[in-house]
């Protein structure tokens, strides 16, 4: 499921239309009768996206007398911004590095690169002052590329960061999936030069077909999701990157602004604010995508867990 990749190059313009009519979305016009008691959120076609999707819901219906809408849609995170610019939503789950390089079209380079903050603070000040969109805290987590090895290599070498794994490219073979090898910035050869080593073979294949490659030990390591489920499915382990070479994809909602002070949300979603660490990302994704588990359910199991409903 190469989904971030995706939503950097999946246009939103010719997608619009398609998913408003074929997701059943509200229409513009219909939207813009909506009163502060409703409330729309689109999700995208990942476990990770609708399990917060629920987690906002079940809250602001818990807290409020507002009915909370999920929208289902198959587009990228451009397409979703876009539903909001014509008020077919008003909130959705995002991710501060998508939103910097797909939706404010900015590169991770120059004053950027290794700045991971500095992407963070533009984001928020950039989509209130270009589109009137409020970007929320962290959720907590991070859904970012990761360097992943079995667990008996880190074990065996004592490795939880990259820094310590690059001593040994030149003797592994890496999986990817088929955008890394060939990402401009932050792809394959940026990675390399980085961390001060050279793997002696890269496989670029199907995202869903390189966890499988490292349980079979047919690669030493693999550049993975850092919250996908199949990592503690397989027991296959995220290095840190240390060297902060990736940008920052830390889970954020936006809301649009009038909505979010009409409705008091931001209140009611405090509690939130980095309440959902990398490892519970991972156990929920793990839940919905491994062991089937319904998404709102799996919410719902959080939220009570920690004492928020």
């Amino acid at each position: 499921m190469n989904k971030k990749r995706k939503w950097l190059f999946l246009g939103a313009s010719g997608s619009l239309a398609i998913a408003l009519a074929g997701c059943g979305v509200q229409s513009v016009a219909s939207s813009a009768k909506a009163t502060p008691q409703q409330i729309t959120i689109a999700s995208q076609d990942f476990s990770e996206a609708v399990i917060d999707d629920y987690i906002l819901k079940d809250l602001i219906e818990a807290k409020t007398h507002i009915h909370v809408t999920i929208k289902q849609t198959s587009g990228a995170s451009e397409l979703l911004h876009s539903m909001m610019q014509q008020g077919a939503i008003q909130m959705y789950v995002g991710y501060d590095g998508t939103e910097f390089q797909a939706s404010l079209h900015q590169s991770y380079s120059g004053r950027f690169a290794g700045h991971p903050k500095a992407v963070t603070r533009y984001v928020k000040a950039q989509e209130m002052k270009q589109f009137g969109v409020w970007v929320s805290p962290s959720l907590g987590y991070q859904d970012t590329y990761a360097l992943a090895v079995n667990q008996s290599t880190a074990q065996k070498y004592h490795l939880t960061t990259d820094s310590q794994a690059a001593k040994y490219f030149g003797s592994w073979t890496l999986a990817t999936d088929t955008t890394f090898p060939y990402l401009q910035h932050t792809g394959l050869k940026g990675f390399q030069r980085a961390y001060g080593g050279t793997f002696q073979k890269v496989m670029p294949m199907s995202y869903n077909l390189i966890y499988e490659a490292l349980a079979h030990h047919d690669v030493q390591a693999i550049m993975a999701y850092s919250t996908d489920g199949r990592l503690k499915k397989l027991h296959e382990v995220p290095l840190a990157d240390n060297k902060k070479f990736f940008p920052p994809y830390h889970g954020i909602v936006l809301i649009k602004n009038t909505v979010r002070k009409a409705d008091h949300l931001t209140k009611v979603l405090k509690p939130l604010w980095g309440a959902i660490s990398t490892a519970e990302q991972t156990q929920m994704n793990y839940k919905v995508d491994v062991l089937k588990e319904s998404p709102g359910t799996v919410a719902h199991q959080f939220l009570v867990k920690k004492g928020l409903i």
